[in-house]
């Protein structure tokens, strides 16, 4: 095998497991986002709300500290 031959196939197979690994995470990225932040909701990473349209928005953590002030004061 001869040096332009060999060049020639490795670029072919790089060439072809590339666009196989682009063919195989063709995933929405949509899905992709709202399955990490359902997770990060789960695990008590982030806080979230629904709005009146049933979309999921981010809780800024000022307000989530604020709201646990508030029920620690009136707890003691």
């Amino acid at each position: 095998m001869d040096a332009l031959t060999h060049a020639l196939l490795a670029a072919a197979c790089m060439a072809g497991f590339y666009y196989l690994g682009r063919w195989s995470t063709r995933t929405n990225l949509t899905d992709v986002i709202e399955s990490m932040l359902s997770k990060l909701e789960t695990d008590g990473f982030i806080a979230t709300k629904t709005d009146e349209n049933g979309d999921k928005e981010l809780v800024p953590i000022s307000e989530v500290i604020a709201k646990t002030l508030k029920e620690y004061k009136k707890a003691s």
